[in-house]
């Protein structure tokens, strides 16, 4: 009887192996090849790797902890943070350009854990997995073309008037001059505030020859903490751009926002932190 349910065990432990790997593999999102880059999106990370060596040249999951690393130290025995969460969904994917949502947690000793959420765009072929380079829209369309865009939003323009701004001489002279002011969409009971604006970007769909941006805001008022809207426009891009905007809107290559939810539903990838015991 012993020897049977020996044999019965040796015979059970591939079968145990094989569906631990398979319960601690990653589960991919998406993936895809845009602008000599592979990208993959998975249940545990964001990641992009050069084509013609394998290099990694981009990590969520290594700035979320690169973030953490700088709010924990473990020899203060005063640290209030009990919690830090970091969500990510990848928006767009054009050329060397990755644009993503990013959604953070933080319980920080307040009274009131913090929430904030953005729109962040990396530019793979400036940066490295240590050092990535945040892509601002300037970076792909002329500043005159993105003033004379974003002057003809409602939002914007309401910002605009609040702060007595009638022109900018750019689109960071128009977040610093508007950073203080607050706006609130017909019919929410919220605002919302200009952060990095031109940093906090997505590309979400081709119309008549020009591209259509998102920017997001964040909330203004603690009390609508992690909530954000968007403010949307319509540039004509620069020819360079335009072979990879053209493969994204085809999903030949990379992806553009307008497909997100058909690629991925409401699927995200978290890290959460908490402070090391001591």
């Amino acid at each position: 009887m012993l020897a049977k349910m020996i044999r019965i065990s040796l015979l059970l432990l591939p079968l145990l192996s094989l569906a631990a790997s398979r319960s601690t593999a990653q589960r991919t999102i998406w993936r895809g090849r845009s602008g000599g880059f592979d990208v993959a999106w998975t249940d545990r990370d964001i990641t992009a790797r050069r084509a013609s060596d394998g290099a990694l040249v981009f990590s969520a999951r290594r700035i979320a902890d690169a973030e953490w690393a700088e709010m924990e130290d473990v020899s203060d025995e005063e640290a209030t943070v009990k919690e830090y969460e970091r969500t990510v969904r990848l928006l767009s994917v054009v050329g060397s350009i990755v644009s993503l949502e990013e959604a953070t947690y933080c319980d920080c000793g307040g009274v009131h854990p913090i929430m904030w959420t953005r729109f962040v765009a990396y530019d793979l072929a400036r940066g490295t997995a240590a050092h990535p380079h945040p892509a601002r829209i300037t970076d792909l369309v002329p500043e005159r073309e993105v003033l004379r865009a974003l002057a003809g939003d409602a939002l914007v323009r309401q910002a605009m008037d609040s702060a007595h701004v009638r022109a900018s001489a750019s689109p960071a002279a128009m977040t610093e001059a508007l950073k203080r002011v607050e706006v609130q969409p017909p019919g929410d009971e919220c605002t919302y505030g200009f952060g990095e604006f031109p940093a906090e970007f997505a590309l979400h769909h081709l119309e008549g020859g020009r591209v259509a941006v998102r920017f997001s805001l964040g909330h203004w008022v603690e009390i609508c903490r992690g909530r954000y809207i968007q403010v949307g426009v319509l540039v004509p891009p620069p020819a360079r751009l335009v072979p990879d905007l053209s493969a994204a809107g085809a999903r030949r290559a990379g992806f553009l926002m307008k497909d997100q939810r058909a690629i991925a539903g409401d699927r995200k990838t978290t890290f959460n932190y908490t402070p090391r015991r001591r």
